[in-house]
């Protein structure tokens, strides 16, 4: 037996009343947590864009979902790619830590349009959901984040067509042979680069919605009897051996039955911004709040990060201390300390073209160095932990070390975090009664009534 369809047997095993409080409030307060995303960032040049373009797709209309954001239906498919897209425009979506990955923007809209294609339920979706982040985020382990870059792919479209996939088949109720075969036909969708770093494109804005739909695609061909490779994913010429410079097969299956399901194992982002910036911030907003640094004070900025995120948020520092674009800056590390330091957050209005050209922001990034930590990398990516070393004009110096970023699974949101989060983010396209109304059905998913109630609320 192939280990792809090891983990399809295992995980078409898992069923709406196997999950226990844990696993469904994480499903839930994830999803509340993709709604706000999606919401703020449907207001975004590339989501409109996107928008504009979703009438010339052809695609089965008889099942419909709410844009989120916009006020209209659409098509299930093209409505969750445009959800997907917004969802992914603002870098404020979910992350997984060992996968390097963002399953949330993927997932949820897969496991929708294939929920509302079939005509299922809350509790389909939800177990959908559950699935879709067992296989993306399992993938995206046996890959190894680092081997899986060193390749320039990103993950969120390489392992979130294979987890869309999963989900879709899921909902679509495929058994294991369907959900198996759907994987593997997944395989040959994967793709996604790393070159929008390059010009600060909108290619990675995409990559999520052209995973849901393939995956959504994969699974659908899968219903119908379409034949999928056996072992899709650590077969000789998978996935992992296309993908990944240093791939692990054996990780697939790592933990089964004994860790949490990575639902549970997700991270919600406190920070607009690459989650490799998330751990620096939150130490020098925790330096700029206990000692009153202020950024007129600072002499230098000096962050430990793992090697994997150099080419990502520091190289080349020349590019990285002068964004030109809000892609660029949501990618700087020495944007993502200006903002902890000049403005005490960095947030939404923070990560705006107006900012760029600060003149505060602009002497501070020209300080900001870094230093490849050995003790960072040897638990990436279990763990993204970070420090910050701050030198001051005075001659003092503060250190921060912070091992679990706020809204990590060691250092998680509270429900009251996640409304407050989803509140701020919303209030620019839903009314404070819609509001209150999609987070009660978000937050109650898997209750008889949830999804339509949600679906409603939405629209």
């Amino acid at each position: 037996m192939s280990r792809t369809r090891e983990l399809a047997d295992a995980v078409h095993g898992i069923g709406f009343d196997s999950l226990d409080r844990t696993e469904i409030e994480a499903v839930r307060r994830l999803l509340l947590d993709h709604l706000g995303v999606a919401a703020a960032g449907s207001m975004t040049d590339s989501a409109a864009a996107f928008r504009r373009a979703i009438g010339r797709f052809a695609h089965d209309e008889s099942a419909a979902l709410p844009v989120i954001g916009a006020g209209v239906v659409a098509a299930a498919v093209p409505a969750s790619m445009a959800n997907a897209v917004a969802g992914h425009s603002i870098e404020y979506d979910d992350v997984h830590n060992s996968s390097s990955s963002h399953p949330g923007v993927v997932v949820y809209p897969a496991a929708m349009a294939a929920t509302a294609l079939a005509g299922g339920d809350e509790r389909d979706l939800v177990r959908a959901v559950v699935i879709g982040f067992e296989v993306m985020c399992r993938a995206g382990r046996a890959a190894d984040p680092a081997a899986h870059y060193a390749r320039h792919f990103h993950p969120t479209g390489t392992i979130g067509t294979l987890g869309a996939a999963a989900a879709a088949a899921a909902a679509l109720g495929l058994d294991a042979d369907g959900l198996n075969s759907a994987v593997g036909i997944s395989v040959s969708m994967a793709s996604g680069s790393m070159e929008f770093l390059a010009d600060g494109a909108w290619n990675k804005r995409l990559h999520p919605a052209l995973a849901a739909r393939n995956g959504v695609e994969a699974g659908l061909l899968a219903a119908d009897g379409y034949m999928g490779n056996v072992d899709g994913i650590c077969g000789d010429r998978g996935f992992l051996a296309a993908h990944s410079e240093a791939p692990s097969p054996d990780r697939l299956l790592e933990g089964w039955g004994e860790r949490p399901l990575e639902v549970v194992d997700t991270s919600i982002k406190r920070h607009t911004c690459c989650r490799y910036n998330q751990g620096a911030i939150d130490a020098l907003l925790t330096i700029r709040g206990t000692h009153g640094v202020g950024a007129d004070d600072v002499e230098s900025v000096v962050i430990g990060i793992p090697s994997v995120a150099v080419d990502i948020v520091a190289e080349p520092a020349a590019t990285k201390r002068r964004p030109v674009s809000v892609v660029d800056a949501q990618f700087s590390l020495a944007f993502g300390a200006a903002a902890a330091l000049v403005w005490g957050r960095a947030g939404l209005a923070e990560y705006d073209e107006t900012r760029l050209d600060d003149p505060a922001a602009l002497t501070l990034m020209d300080r900001v160095g870094y230093e490849v930590d050995p003790e960072i990398d040897r638990d990436f990516p279990e763990k993204w932990r970070a420090w910050a070393r701050v030198t001051t004009r005075s001659g003092d110096t503060h250190y921060e070390w912070v091992d679990d970023p706020k809204g990590d699974p060691g250092n998680p949101f509270t429900d009251a975090e996640c409304r407050e989060k989803f509140d701020d983010l919303a209030s620019a396209v839903y009314s404070p009664d819609a509001r209150t109304a999609i987070a009660e059905h978000a937050l109650s998913i898997g209750v008889p009534g949830s999804w339509k109630a949600l679906i409603d609320s939405l629209t």
